[in-house]
């Protein structure tokens, strides 16, 4: 396994396949701000690089505004192996559906292309007397002759701010409820993930390429426009954009839609558009993929599958013909882009790390969070009344 990284100002190259070469710049100097993230991704159009120049220029000035100050790190259990955030799912009605809007198809392994995978984590690390501290960072990974190949972008530190600060508007502006932050901690993680896949989809030929979660859009951190761009992009180069969710609550006849192939042979699709797209007829949320349940191993997972809509089908079910035929898949899951999850999510470790550069590099005094029960019981003030 070759790693992709260096010290600041360092790059490597994706090794060029038909497309453009693509420098890909690793920094450790974590830094950054917020103004009008959903807007930045039609900055800075001619730049080539993973990680973006808007992203570590709104890190570094974030960052500024809290030199010398105090924080309190999250804190992380000796005994954590990795720590995590929850998103809550997108909530979807359930449908009835008739079964004849579905069909059974059989997967047969074909000729091998180029396989890449993106995906990107987000993490609190830490709280100020008007903030919180976010680290962000994404992974690409390739299958190569060489074996698996991984460039890691980031991370990027930002300070986001709810409410204001120094009689100007917080760098959010979004008031002080907790849920805005929460969105506004989503939005920077998918600005950095819809830049790392379009620059992916450009720099790529023939292959196939893996998005973690679904192609679903038309929600305030999707707009349908970003998509949009992206696919064309990689259609316009002969790639086929494959996205798969490793959980899902669309249903169709009252099941849940991952367990309607526990009965078929694998490997196998199960188109379930039809059943699935009459949840969104007058919803503003579109499917910018082709939905499927993929069972791609006999006793693995299933998984809901969304291949690019404009795709014809003999074009979809041939790209994950080659899928399966290019890529490892274990537990019915590819192997590019289960390591893309784990180079990209945050350990115990990591978190520990970054909140120690930060306190180094910006001064930042670390204030641990103040517990009146263990104050008052020491030891025995465990207990939180729910």
């Amino acid at each position: 396994m070759r790693i992709g990284c260096g010290g600041t100002g360092s790059f490597w190259q994706l090794p060029k396949q038909g497309g453009e070469n693509l420098t890909v710049h690793r920094t450790q100097i974590t830094h950054a701000s917020i103004d009008e993230i959903s807007s930045s991704l039609q900055l800075e159009h001619s730049e080539r690089s993973l990680l973006p120049a808007f992203l570590v220029e709104l890190s570094s000035r974030s960052m500024e505004r809290i030199n010398g100050h105090g924080f309190s790190p999250r804190e992380i259990s000796m005994f954590a192996m990795s720590v995590d955030d929850e998103w809550p799912e997108p909530t979807s009605p359930l449908t009835v559906g008739d079964r004849d809007d579905c069909r059974t198809i059989l997967l047969h392994p074909s000729s091998e292309c180029s396989v890449a995978a993106v995906d990107v984590s987000s993490l609190k690390i830490g709280e100020t007397e008007n903030g919180v501290l976010v680290v962000v960072r994404g992974a690409v990974v390739w299958k190569s002759d060489q074996g698996y190949e991984y460039i890691r972008c980031g991370p990027l530190t930002f300070h986001l701010t709810s409410g204001r600060e120094g009689g100007s508007t917080g760098m959010l502006g979004l008031g002080p409820n907790q849920i805005f932050t929460e969105r506004a901690i989503s939005r920077l993680r998918n600005t950095l993930e819809r830049w790392i896949q379009r620059e992916i989809c450009i720099s790529l030929r023939d292959a196939v390429i893996l998005f973690d979660g679904s192609l679903t859009v038309g929600t305030p951190d999707n707009p349908t426009a970003y998509l949009t761009r992206i696919l064309d992009s990689g259609r316009e180069r002969g790639n086929v954009v494959v996205g798969f969710s490793k959980s899902t609550k669309l249903c169709a006849f009252g099941k849940k839609i991952t367990s309607l192939v526990s009965e078929s042979p694998a490997p196998c699709l199960l188109d379930v558009d039809q059943a699935v797209a009459k949840q969104f007829d007058s919803h503003p949320v579109r499917l910018a993929g082709h939905v499927y349940v993929a069972k791609l191993v006999e006793d693995g997972f299933a998984f809901r599958l969304d291949v690019d809509r404009q795709v014809p089908e003999n074009g979809r079910i041939e790209a994950m013909n080659k899928l399966i035929a290019s890529d490892v898949v274990m537990q019915g899951y590819p192997e590019t882009l289960r390591l893309a999850h784990i180079f990209s999510t945050f350990t115990a470790n990591d978190v520990i790390a970054a909140q120690r550069y930060l306190a180094l590099e910006h001064g930042l005094r670390i204030a641990p969070h103040f517990n009146v029960r263990k104050s008052l019981f020491g030891p025995f003030g465990t207990w939180e009344a729910a």
